[in-house]
């Protein structure tokens, strides 16, 4: 959904970021147990950033161009983000993590426009992506 952002509609989007991390969390604590099996733990929530003002934030910042709220899926273990080696050499590790926006802002025509995006169509396939990860990496 788009429309063009007003003041009166903050609640509208904080009811939709809210809604979306609800849903999302129905869906990957489905995956729950594969990760236990390895002793892993999955940390879900909602990060903000505003790639603008380079903002990264665990909690909402000012809603303005440049807005964005994803949700994220973090493999854990004892607390801590896991890592899986690398063999591309592009870089030593990658974390075992997903992210997807559920919201974002952009100035277009003099005015600042919102998405609320309602899609979750690549939870799976991400998820599954990191379980095969998980099962053939060398984790650091």
């Amino acid at each position: 959904m788009k429309f063009v952002y007003t003041s009166d509609k903050d609640e509208e989007i904080i009811e939709h970021e809210t809604k979306m991390l609800e849903k999302y969390s129905d869906i990957l604590d489905s995956y729950r147990a594969i990760f236990e099996q390895y002793n892993f733990s999955l940390e879900v929530g909602c990060r903000w950033i505003n790639f603008l003002k380079k903002e990264y934030s665990a909690s909402r910042i000012p809603f303005r161009h440049g807005y964005e709220c994803y949700i994220y899926c973090e493999v854990q273990k004892d607390g801590k983000e896991v890592h899986i080696e690398s063999n591309d050499g592009e870089v030593d590790y990658y974390p075992l993590s997903a992210s997807w926006t559920i919201s974002f802002m952009r100035r277009g025509f003099f005015k600042i426009n919102v998405w609320l995006c309602s899609a979750t169509d690549d939870i799976e396939e991400d998820m599954e992506r990191l379980v095969r990860l998980l099962a053939d990496g060398n984790i650091m």
